[in-house]
């Protein structure tokens, strides 16, 4: 059984419509996939992932999987699937709520579903919606699409609160927040940037632009999906993470074969859950 402890990546591949966790300091890329659902001798699905997430529900790990039509939830590490839900052709992540519901952000929809059943929903219009995250910490979800909203979540209910603007250009692309710190990393088209929650202030980390994910290591390092190894598939894919402003090395990890949208440190979220 794989440890939910394991040090490794978690990716959105899109080689094979898979999500795999792979092990950065593997000696060969055989012996690289450590999990992966599908699993690899079945076959793919047919919706494209396009982000996934550790999640924790009940005390239990889960993996929360964004796909272009669809949000999955499925028990880690046997992948029973505990949640299935539609959602728009444009869907680029989701986000799990404390009540066990969840919410989804879809990109050329330009919408915030807060999904209650698979045929119960509720849409928000949100522009450019690419990012989310709750804050349990603050008992707010955060939203990234053209600025980066906060929302309240009552009884149920999403109600907008406040929104910032963004740096450089409102194209927000990834939301994911920093381990310890109080604060979000935040990418649009242009660079990546951390949101300080306290100070309510952008600050620049990197000025790669087209940055579709970012994490932070145990180490405090902070590691991107490649932007520039474009030649292995289309422009929003990539085979590799990079640490940004590295001190040391290794500075990248490379998954051979693979084209995933999103990868991150395989983590416990202590921000969210």
């Amino acid at each position: 059984m794989i440890s939910t402890d394991v040090p490794a990546i978690v990716c959105a591949d899109q080689a094979d419509n898979r999500v795999c966790l792979v092990d950065p300091f593997a000696a060969d890329g055989e012996s690289a996939l450590l999990w992966s659902y599908p699993a690899a001798d079945d076959p793919p699905m047919q919706y494209v992932p396009t982000d996934a997430k550790r999640v924790v529900m009940d005390d239990t790990v889960m993996i929360l999987i964004a796909y272009h039509g669809r949000v999955r939830l499925i028990r880690f590490p046997d992948a029973k699937v505990i949640k299935d839900y539609p959602s728009y052709s444009s869907c680029h992540s989701a986000e799990l709520l404390p009540d066990g519901l969840i919410v989804s952000v879809n990109s050329n929809h330009g919408m915030l579903r807060l999904h209650r059943s698979a045929d119960d929903f509720v849409d928000h219009e949100l522009p450019y919606a690419h990012g989310i995250t709750w804050d349990k910490h603050r008992d707010c979800l955060w939203a990234l699409g053209d600025r980066l909203y906060r929302y309240h979540y009552r009884s149920g209910n999403l109600s907008l609160d406040r929104a910032f603007d963004l740096p450089l250009s409102p194209t927000g692309h990834d939301l994911f927040p920093c381990r310890s710190e109080a604060k979000l990393l935040v990418s649009n088209n242009d660079a990546l940037f951390a949101f300080d929650l306290e100070s309510e202030r952008f600050d620049l980390l990197s000025d790669l632009d087209s940055i579709k994910s970012a994490s932070q290591h145990s180490d405090g390092t902070i590691w991107i999906s490649d932007p520039e190894r474009t030649e292995i598939g289309a422009s929003f894919q990539s085979d590799s993470i990079r640490m940004v402003n590295p001190k040391g090395t290794p500075t990248s990890f490379r998954v051979d074969g693979a084209r995933f949208y999103k990868a991150r440190w395989w983590q416990d979220v202590d921000f969210s859950y």
